[in-house]
């Protein structure tokens, strides 16, 4: 994890992210100029981002191999907890940037190999948290959260591979990992001051849909290899 995943992914799209939204949405010169200036309206890119095109073009269109990470699954996040009524744009950003940040691979992105995580044992953390201390700790919790929520969300084949292979835990005890990290980073100071209790918190108590909802994205939509 290079930066603390948090909100405003559209604060990270690139360029060419913008001009792939335009493009997408409309063909005509005068509605790409009236969306272009739509999309520095800060009051109206969330109906943008929202529009069903925008997630038809970025999992079906060959231009999307050009977007960046956090737009792809900003869209693809976005689309997928709407759906089962997690409504907040903070929590789906939240998975958006923990997934691209853990550079999982998206059609035509470059993939990171699942063998390469740093750890695959959680309880690798819980043996960092026993010595760590104060913002240290929030750190341990986030990382180990976001770690096994983007596994969880979009390999569950993986590990689950893992677990009749090797005897490795299998999906749902990773589920309930993301979930007590989650809830343990929600309740340290720097969740406050990073603006991120609300997010945690709600993330943790939704995730088990979450997850399925992500789940079946990843089956019907996202060609990921394990």
């Amino acid at each position: 994890m290079t930066t603390l995943p948090g909100t405003g992914c559209r604060y990270r799209f690139t360029p060419s992210d913008w001009k792939f939204i335009v493009e997408s949405l409309d063909d005509s010169a005068r509605g790409r100029a009236g969306l272009a200036s739509l999309c520095r309206d800060p009051d109206s890119v969330q109906q943008i981002l929202d529009h069903p095109k925008l997630f038809e073009a970025v999992v079906m269109s060959r231009a999307a191999v050009a977007v960046s990470p956090v737009l792809f699954f900003s869209v693809v996040v976005r689309h997928t907890l709407k759906r089962i009524g997690v409504e907040e744009p903070e929590v789906a950003d939240y998975v958006a940037i923990a997934c691209a940040e853990f550079k999982m691979p998206a059609p035509g992105l470059a993939t990171q190999p699942l063998a390469e995580i740093p750890s695959l044992y959680s309880a690798d953390y819980i043996d960092a948290l026993e010595s760590a201390r104060g913002p240290e700790r929030f750190f341990i919790h986030m990382q180990c959260a976001n770690q096994f929520m983007v596994l969880t969300c979009l390999y569950p084949s993986f590990l689950q591979h893992r677990a009749e292979r090797r005897g490795a835990p299998g999906v749902g005890f990773y589920e309930g990992v993301v979930m007590s990290h989650l809830q343990a980073a929600s309740h340290h100071v720097l969740a406050d001051e990073f603006a991120l209790h609300d997010v945690l918190e709600r993330l943790s108590e939704a995730f088990p849909p979450v997850r399925r909802a992500m789940n079946y994205t990843a089956r019907e939509y996202l060609s990921l290899g394990a």
